[in-house]
């Protein structure tokens, strides 16, 4: 656990020394309500483990398109969080004592934050109690992602709403006594494991570039697709899709639990993909393992019923610059990508590097063909059409999250917080009948030009 911690704070670092502007706006800087994807956007933050960090303690924020918070499931963490109909949320509870990120109790809230459904019993961890004594305690260890059945990904799918009294949840977990590899299980609605599948034991079967990083971002199930209604088997729509932080996508059978596809570590193996490994290896000495130098976050398949139907997308940290890209997975053709390079940039110039979040970070295919897009280092997150227009962006205004531990270790003495948001997702208003539908206003921003910050006055 130390040595993720360690990675996910270094993973951070990038993100503040990079050039860029020291003041600028936040909340909502563009909103052109006829061009989006209209509801509520449910905040995924990172879990912070001491309390004083957290200036209101842990929360779940819900905003409307206009960035107000609408409502809070307050003392609720989500990792990430996943917004039900009924206004429910899927998200978690920390328990007293225990250490690193991991979820200890796996909850579904309903509006008033009441607790309809939790579960804890991946394994009893040792904590130490208010008098120094050291008691077991169970813990769900979940982290990094869950999803409820029949929805494949947590985001919203026309005609595939998670069920809230009945069926199976996908869990990523930390593995039983290891703190390095992956586990993931599915629980049916009486919390019994029905599914359990342990990375050690598949070490072997996934190509990564470094043979210790196993843990992933990432794990959601393929759902309905064209690919297995055409006949094949390796995108059953109960296999699993992962990614890992050795920068492989991966997807694993249900039924036999081995790989049956996979892309990745080296991308320029793939002359469709090449870009995604970009000046990757000139990254890899600094921060110990290479986890730096190629994360990828977010893979998945997009489901049955959006634009893009049966694609692969994925958020690509990478360095120097992150992309977004959508592709076939079958014959490994880029569908679609979002990038300062797309956007006309050269690679050599400092604006083509300017989308660019080293660690965690989200993608979300709207159902009017639109894509959401969560920089998440920068707290940044906005909506694009398919012609990479902006028609809405959001700058999350709490600064929360410090990197302290991590910066002193590698001397770097100007400890700041950030506004690092996990991840977000967009739902529809009707999923949260207990809130009256939000008037949407237009933000239109300024010409650069003129956006500018007057002297203060003499004797003010």
């Amino acid at each position: 656990m130390k040595r993720f911690l360690l990675v996910t704070m270094l993973c951070l670092i990038p993100s503040i020394i990079y050039a860029s502007p020291s003041v600028f706006p936040h909340g909502v800087t563009i909103y052109k309500p006829d061009k989006c994807w209209n509801g509520y956007t449910v905040i995924g933050l990172s879990i912070v483990k001491k309390p004083g960090q957290f200036p209101t303690g842990y929360s779940v924020p819900l905003i409307d398109m206009n960035g107000k918070v609408v409502h809070e499931w307050k003392n609720v963490v989500g990792f990430p969080p996943k917004l039900l109909p009924g206004g429910r949320l899927l998200g978690g509870l920390m328990k007293k004592g225990t250490i690193g990120i991991d979820v200890d109790v796996i909850a579904q809230f309903d509006f008033k934050g009441n607790i309809e459904w939790q579960w804890d019993k991946a394994e009893e961890i040792q904590v130490k109690g208010t008098d120094g004594k050291i008691e077991k305690v169970w813990s769900a260890r979940q982290h990094h992602d869950i999803q409820r059945q029949p929805n494949p990904v947590g985001y919203y799918v026309p005609g595939l709403d998670p069920w809230v009294d009945k069926g199976k949840t996908l869990v990523a977990a930390k593995s039983i006594g290891n703190d390095d590899n992956e586990r993931m299980f599915e629980l049916d609605w009486q919390g019994n494991i029905i599914w359990d599948f342990l990375g050690k034991d598949h070490k072997d079967e996934v190509i990564r570039r470094d043979t210790n990083a196993w843990g992933v971002n990432t794990a959601s199930w393929l759902g309905p697709n064209k690919w297995f209604d055409g006949g094949d088997e390796r995108f059953h729509p109960d296999n699993i899709i992962m990614d890992n932080y050795s920068d492989t996508i991966f997807i694993i059978s249900k039924k036999t639990g081995k790989i049956v596809w996979q892309v990745g570590p080296d991308f320029s193996k793939y002359p469709q993909l090449a870009k995604l490994g970009v000046n990757r290896t000139e990254f890899l000495g600094p921060y110990s393992g290479g986890y730096v130098g190629g994360m990828t976050h977010h893979a998945h398949m997009i489901p049955k019923g959006l634009p893009g139907e049966g694609n692969i997308i994925a958020f690509k940290n990478g360095l120097p610059y992150s992309l977004i890209v959508e592709f076939n997975p079958v014959t490994l053709e880029k569908v679609w990508e979002y990038s300062g390079i797309e956007l006309g940039y050269g690679e050599s110039h400092s604006l083509a590097h300017s989308f660019f979040s080293a660690s965690v970070s989200s993608v979300q295919r709207l159902p009017n063909g639109n894509t959401m897009i969560c920089e998440g280092d920068w707290g940044r997150l906005f909506e694009v059409t398919k012609d990479l227009e902006t028609v809405w962006e959001y700058i999350y205004p709490v600064y929360y999250f410090s990197l302290g531990g991590a910066l002193d270790r590698y001397k770097q003495k100007r400890v700041k917080l950030t506004n690092l948001i996990y991840r977000a997702y967009r739902y529809p208003y009707s999923y949260v009948p207990q809130l009256k539908k939000p008037v949407e206003l237009a933000v239109i921003p300024p010409p650069l030009d003129q956006f500018k910050i007057p002297p203060q006055q003499p004797g003010k």
